[in-house]
């Protein structure tokens, strides 16, 4: 996979990034197992190589922000090797573990919180063209706030990122559904934690997400945006 002009940094000696945490949750590229509501349009086996390009991508951009550890969070649990061949060694890697996505993002922050991070963030893997700034922005957010969270324009979210564990805020979540960021942010005002919202971005699950996609990334590449997802373009031929 193919990730241009990116330097690794860990910047481990600046106290305002000190023990800051990036996990990117993802899914093995199985094919029939990912990107499957695209499947009528692409076949399995182009919705998984698709998908793979996307992993690709958010792995060569955040290497670009002031963070000091970023781990895949993957799944299934025999997966390791496919990520390796996929991210290298740059990151570090985490079996994800729970019965439903709140569990698992509950355990990841606990993992997370437990080798000494700070502030710990949680994205996704379902747009390549997330821009680093918004993730920035949620790391410098986390010093003032405990909880900062990026909604998507299907009514989940893209980003959660904690100070502090909490378990409470995955309780009563309906995992899958366009309910998930209103529920989510409901359970943070009852446990009366100031939060910090990000700006909405978009999944590509869709026909039209991915026809989104394409028209973004050639306005990407028309104002020379450097965070460009490479693998991402090849695979559309954009």
């Amino acid at each position: 996979m193919r990730c241009e002009n990116v330097k690794l940094f860990f910047f481990l000696t600046l106290t305002p990034y000190m023990s800051t945490s990036l996990i990117i949750f993802a899914k093995s590229p199985i094919p029939g197992k990912v990107k499957t509501r695209l499947t009528p349009y692409i076949t399995p086996t182009e919705a998984a190589e698709l998908y793979k390009a996307f992993v690709a991508d958010i792995i060569c951009n955040t290497h670009k922000l002031k963070c000091e550890r970023v781990t895949i969070a993957y799944t299934p649990s025999n997966a390791e090797a496919t990520f390796h061949s996929i991210c290298g060694q740059s990151v570090d890697y985490l079996p994800q573990q729970g019965h439903n996505l709140g569990e698992r993002m509950m355990n990841a922050f606990k993992y997370s919180f437990d080798k000494g991070s700070k502030r710990t963030i949680i994205i996704g893997t379902d747009s390549p063209t997330l821009p680093l700034s918004y993730v920035q922005k949620a790391f410098d957010a986390l010093n003032e706030v405990p909880v900062t969270i990026g909604p998507t324009f299907d009514g989940g979210y893209y980003l959660i990122g904690l100070s502090e564990q909490n378990d409470a805020i995955f309780d009563g979540v309906d995992w899958s559904t366009s309910r998930v960021f209103s529920q989510t942010l409901a359970r943070i005002q009852a446990l009366n934690k100031q939060m910090y919202v990000l700006p909405p971005w978009y999944d590509v699950d869709t026909l039209d997400n991915l026809e989104f996609l394409r028209s973004h990334i050639r306005s990407m590449k028309m104002s020379d945006n450097s965070e460009l997802p490479y693998n991402t373009m090849q695979f559309l031929k954009v």
